[in-house]
């Protein structure tokens, strides 16, 4: 076990469960075929961060079933009842408690995350009091406490998916000096996605943008 662990919040790839506004505009089966390459294009990068890797799987009925999914390697948890706040602080606090000394979840519609990203994302989740990346609409993709600093007041009574999320969020984290990672936009819509394979840097997110332009 490393002292550090990226928690990895992921739905189970499932036909009408994933990336449901992306699918009003190419389908319910290419929204499906786009989140799965997501997750494979996430998991090459993550693989040798520094930090260890679990998957929290909603609904999490199929938490056995991803965990399979993808061979067994990465230990995979049910997200509970709740919502993304109540969902992201019993994972940290799971964390906490297995007796790692940090944290950071992470969005799992970032295909174009890199290895080196990644393994940026690891070392400041381990050398930073708190971190977080921010989204392009307002979000964030990742949030991460060492576990003396965790401040669980950031998960609850949020407006998640609103475009104060990030602000709000940072009202609370600013004490702490939280480092701030270079920006990410997750994909939620065709917009989102043709932005992606106009401006991905070579060899990055090379299943999502395969899977892309097939649809395309």
């Amino acid at each position: 076990m490393t002292t550090a662990c990226i928690l990895f919040m992921v739905r189970a790839p499932r036909l009408g469960l994933v990336k449901t506004r992306l699918a009003r505009d190419v389908g319910e089966q290419a929204a499906l075929a786009l989140y799965q390459a997501f997750l494979a294009d996430m998991l090459d990068s993550l693989a040798e961060c520094g930090a260890d890797v679990t998957l929290w799987v909603t609904p999490g009925q199929d938490a056995q079933a991803v965990h399979t999914l993808f061979g067994g390697k990465l230990r995979a948890f049910p997200q509970p009842e709740g919502d993304l706040g109540a969902r992201m602080d019993y994972a940290f606090r799971w964390a906490f408690a297995q007796g790692y000394q940090s944290a950071a979840a992470l969005g799992s519609d970032l295909p174009q995350l890199s290895p080196k990203g990644a393994r940026d994302l690891a070392r400041l989740t381990r050398s930073e009091p708190c971190l977080i990346g921010p989204c392009p609409d307002g979000g964030y993709w990742t949030i991460g406490f060492q576990a003396y600093r965790y401040l669980p007041e950031v998960f609850a009574n949020m407006p998640w998916s609103a475009p104060d999320l990030l602000e709000r969020t940072m009202a609370l984290l600013t004490p702490l000096e939280p480092a701030v990672l270079p920006s990410l936009a997750d994909i939620d819509t065709l917009d989102d996605l043709k932005r992606l394979m106009e401006t991905c840097p070579a060899g990055l997110a090379q299943r999502t943008l395969a899977v892309a332009g097939d649809i395309a």
